[in-house]
């Protein structure tokens, strides 16, 4: 009998023991600090008691005016969310903390949060805490900080019961940081279905443009032709077709500079998704080139005959889609004094309707005319023509030589680097703003 307590006494205690053991973990609440925190609808956390403890976490840093890396964070993290989806919140947490509390104030963070359509919680709170918290999780490169908004990119995953911590880039795949955050940290596993990898797809190669489409693009963008509801950037299926490549060159690389110097097709954008600003990614020529081949090549395999136009071509205020892509669009500066001017674009039909351009009307010019240059009897001979025909998937050239816009009697000056704004008038009774640049040649 004395045996048999004996037993049971060192059963009891083995099992206080372990569980003892399990709840000092080398990461609790003698490593982390338990700064109060203010989240986005204004409610006070701790940040260990509250957002840790016994939770699985992925935090990463963030700060609401941040140009380039936040907002790819922000929604490569949202679909991470589509992902796991009710499990967020539930067995998952994820936190975004701001750098930049002066600014981003709960009300700034909602409306950051809602614009990308995140569900988790955002949080400011004292930015010498906030510090603390980065240096805490291994977060905060004093090299890069000195006092500005630089910052690690890194986010942090871990499991606080079992101390299992990781540093992931938040450009990681989604599907595999579900993975690590559900199933790696939770210990938790889906059903597995019985494959046969006979039947498993060969692997090819992989462009660099591919390769930069997927790291730096696929967080926002698709190129199938079928724009993903609550995108927070259009599908560019045709794009390569539909925007003039100098125009798509200085998008890629300066999308910022773009959107200060109100560029409407920049601002359209800006406006349709949400305000969302595209991020610079800092992109070189040569990175720019392999994207746009990849978009392209992309174009040809799935759609060869069409492009998908997206953004108002003029008109920011206007959020409808084009009716006709316009390309090589330019206003000739005159040589001379003269109250006649030249201009020319190239404007493609992608719908399946056929469209008739009937008038063109401009800000800048009491008149504008379309004439065509023609050979008879030996002499060139300009005539003015009423109307121009699109047919669907086609296009019509103006062009020096050829086709052209004459401008006339302008009420301002005419000069290289400035730009005209032009009203495109159809037989439907539908308009679309065109801007053109003023060149000298």
């Amino acid at each position: 009998m004395r045996q048999h307590f004996k037993l049971i006494l060192c059963i009891i205690m083995g099992l206080s023991l372990a569980q003892n053991a399990s709840s000092k973990v080398a990461w609790g609440p003698d490593y982390f600090p338990n700064f109060t925190l203010t989240d986005h609808n204004g409610k006070k956390v701790k940040f260990f008691d509250d957002l840790l403890k016994d939770k699985i976490v992925a935090i990463n840093f963030i700060y609401t005016t941040c140009p380039d890396s936040c907002p790819l964070e922000t929604a490569q993290l949202v679909k991470v969310q589509n992902i796991m989806k009710d499990r967020i919140g539930k067995d998952v947490f994820i936190y975004s903390i701001t750098i930049d509390p002066d600014v981003d104030t709960p009300e700034k963070l909602k409306e950051y949060r809602e614009k990308f359509g995140a569900k988790w919680d955002f949080f400011t709170g004292d930015e010498q805490e906030i510090i603390t918290i980065r240096r805490k999780l291994g977060l905060y490169i004093e090299e890069i900080e000195e006092g500005s908004n630089n910052h690690n990119v890194s986010m942090i995953v871990g499991n606080q019961t079992t101390g299992r911590w990781m540093k992931r880039s938040p450009f990681e795949n989604p599907y595999v940081l579900a993975d690590q955050l559900g199933n790696w940290l939770d210990g938790w596993k889906s059903p597995q279905k019985e494959k046969d990898y006979a039947k498993a797809p060969k692997l090819r190669n992989i462009s660099q443009g591919e390769s930069l489409f997927r790291t730096r693009c696929a967080i926002c963008h698709t190129i199938t032709g079928n724009e993903i509801p609550g995108a927070v950037g259009p599908d560019l299926l045709g794009v390569t077709r539909l925007r003039e490549k100098q125009w798509l060159y200085d998008w890629l690389k300066a999308p910022d500079q773009m959107l200060a110097k109100k560029d409407p097709i920049a601002i359209a954008l800006y406006k349709k998704y949400n305000r969302i600003a595209m991020p610079n990614m800092r992109l070189t020529q040569n990175e720019a080139t392999d994207l746009l081949i990849h978009i392209e090549a992309e174009t040809a395999r799935l759609a060869p005959n069409m492009g998908k136009v997206f953004g108002s071509q003029g008109a920011a205020e206007e959020e409808q889609e084009d009716l006709v892509a316009v390309m090589n669009a330019w206003v000739r500066q005159p040589i001379v004094e003269s109250d006649i001017h030249a201009g020319y674009f190239t404007l493609v039909n992608v719908s399946a309707q056929n469209l008739k351009l009937v008038s063109i009307e401009s800000e800048a010019y009491e008149t504008v005319e379309i004439h065509e240059m023609t050979h008879k009897n030996g002499m060139m001979k300009m005539a003015e023509i009423d109307s121009l025909d699109i047919s669907a998937n086609g296009k019509v050239k103006l062009a020096p030589g050829g086709k052209h816009l004459m401008l006339i009697n302008p009420n301002r000056e005419i000069k290289a680097g400035g730009r005209v704004k032009l009203t495109l008038k159809f037989e439907s009774g539908q308009t679309q703003l065109v801007d053109l640049p003023i060149k000298t040649k």
